[in-house]
């Protein structure tokens, strides 16, 4: 949960160890992708990370995510709207200094530079 992600990244700073994260877009499917994002955004300033990244949600055949979309309950995003995600998430996310990177040959958009210094 969130709170968890959260503590789990304060010890990992606790510890003196460089905090490291990727997110999803399309995660939160067609119905709750603007969502997706918000929480997202939070979650990376709350937990203050490092390196940010952000990679795009594949379906692989055989997971449980695959057959909720061959059941017609899961769809992903159309790739506007994945980069209307990655908008959101860009512009919305407070670490004090984190590398980031769309860098993933499975993103439609590569990007990279420092948050919040190159927004």
């Amino acid at each position: 949960n969130y709170a968890a992600h959260v503590e789990a990244a304060q010890r990992v700073r606790a510890a003196g160890m460089k905090l490291s994260t990727i997110f999803l877009l399309g995660a939160g499917g067609v119905d709750r992708w603007r969502e997706h994002a918000e929480g997202s955004a939070r979650l990376a300033t709350d937990m203050d990370p490092h390196y940010l990244s952000l990679l795009t949600l594949m379906l692989v055949p055989g997971t449980p995510l695959h057959r909720k979309h061959q059941r017609g309950k899961f769809a992903l995003p159309d790739p506007p709207v994945l980069m209307d995600e990655l908008r959101i998430i860009v512009a919305q996310a407070r670490p004090s200094d984190a590398l980031f990177r769309t860098n993933h040959a499975n993103n439609y958009l590569s990007l990279g530079g420092r948050l919040p210094r190159d927004r």
